[in-house]
């Protein structure tokens, strides 16, 4: 990894998107930095720059030529989509390490069954799922929004879809929810960073489906070909194993801090209840305030400048979701919730080949949720002295937990489904 300094000295800044101050305020923290220089270079973890404007981003990320998301062959175990590395297995591959020409036929895969249309085919199965986890709980007049709906929910749809089995769906969302918002040091951090239970599972899965094929994900990818050749296993699980973390986790962070915005503004809660329609653009609004992917990272593949800032091979790049989508230039009054904002071209999904290719089916998820938790329970109230923030935000932003009361109400599920 470059340790090289960048020209212009006052490119330098003292930046750790990892550190206690960083997290106690992220959005300050990537305003400063945005305000003082949108592209600067930073010692810590080895040395990166770090790119805090919309500009930028879109430099970055459309621009798979020059900015990688390939892992090292130096240091296999770790993704290189996060800084410092994200700790993963080296016989995983994923599709968001590929780049083009490689790319391309892999994310045909994800593209053909997670389209607009293919998504709007979950509704049924989105709105059953919402609807049976709510009633869980909704005669209890109390729960947690996050353990109990906000995170069953996404979770119980995509790797249904997938053909994860149903007894296995809460420990998955579980693991994830630890790896993104416990500690380094804490246990959960640990045991989420060296359990191989969601890849294993998937295998045990791709072994049972090729013999007796379902009406699942996973059973259409063995019948698929790359280049007249079968999908092989390993690029299957890793295609899955990105599936269950973006359906456990990122729309989960998402309706969780939509949820504690409205606690905090009763007068918007209202109008979305008087007028379900505008939820729809709300869900854009509230995807460029809240990005639950706070930021991603690069390597550069060969010598070039950037923004006038000279960038050498090896050199790491930290691209800030949350700078671009408070970007003055881009977003007029950004501070301000726009509910029907026009344009509002965020990059919460990201930008460029790697684009989120679920982003239809988690807006649909959302939406979902939300209609149901915004009539069902209009009244909620969360429990502000027991919410709890990721304890890292520097690369995904949510909530640990959500302890809420609201006045209770009746099952809507049929009798089969509440049995």
């Amino acid at each position: 990894m470059s340790t090289a300094h960048p020209a212009d000295a006052r490119a330098v800044v003292d930046f750790d998107h990892h550190s206690p101050a960083f997290n106690a305020d992220p959005h300050r923290a990537w305003q400063e930095l945005r305000e003082k220089c949108p592209v600067a270079w930073s010692e810590n973890h080895g040395g990166f720059w770090v790119v805090s404007d919309y500009e930028g981003n879109h430099e970055v990320l459309k621009n798979t030529d020059v900015f990688t998301t390939e892992r090292s062959p130096d240091d296999p175990h770790y993704m290189a989509v996060a800084i410092p590395g994200q700790p993963n297995r080296e016989t995983i591959l994923y599709p968001i390490e590929l780049d083009p020409p490689n790319h391309g036929p892999v994310r045909r895969l994800l593209n053909e069954q997670l389209s607009p249309a293919q998504s709007r085919r979950m509704l049924p199965s989105i709105e059953r799922a919402t609807t049976e986890t709510i009633d869980e709980v909704i005669e209890a007049g109390a729960c947690d929004l996050l353990e109990d709906i906000a995170g069953p929910v996404p979770a119980q749809v995509t790797l249904d879809w997938l053909g994860y089995p149903q007894d296995r769906i809460r420990r998955a969302a579980e693991l994830f929810h630890w790896l993104f918002g416990y500690p380094p040091s804490s246990d959960e951090w640990k045991q989420a960073v060296a359990s191989t239970e969601v890849e294993e599972t998937l295998q045990e899965v791709c072994a049972a489906r090729r013999t007796e094929p379902r009406d699942d994900y996973i059973s259409w990818l063995l019948a698929q070909e790359i280049d007249g050749r079968p999908v092989e296993e390993e690029v299957i699980v890793g295609l899955c194993f990105v599936l269950v973390g973006g359906g456990v986790d990122t729309t989960t962070s998402l309706t969780a801090s939509a949820l504690v915005h409205l606690d905090r503004d009763r007068e918007l809660r209202q109008r979305l209840i008087d007028d379900p329609a505008l939820l729809v653009p709300a869900t854009e609004e509230f995807l460029r305030v809240y990005p639950p992917l706070s930021s991603t990272a690069r390597t550069v593949r060969q010598d070039t400048e950037l923004r006038g800032c000279p960038v050498r091979t090896g050199d790491r790049v930290l691209v800030s979701r949350y700078g671009a989508n408070y970007d003055e230039k881009a977003f007029p009054n950004p501070e301000e919730f726009v509910i029907d904002r026009f344009p509002n071209k965020h990059v919460s999904f990201g930008l460029g080949p790697h684009r989120c290719v679920g982003a239809h089916l988690a807006r649909l998820i959302f939406q979902e949720t939300m209609r149901q938790i915004l009539r069902r329970m209009p009244d909620y109230s969360i429990d502000e002295s027991r919410l709890v923030h990721y304890a890292d935000r520097g690369f995904a932003d949510g909530w640990l937990s959500l302890p809420a009361v609201y006045t209770p109400g009746p099952r809507e599920g049929s009798p089969s489904s509440r049995s």
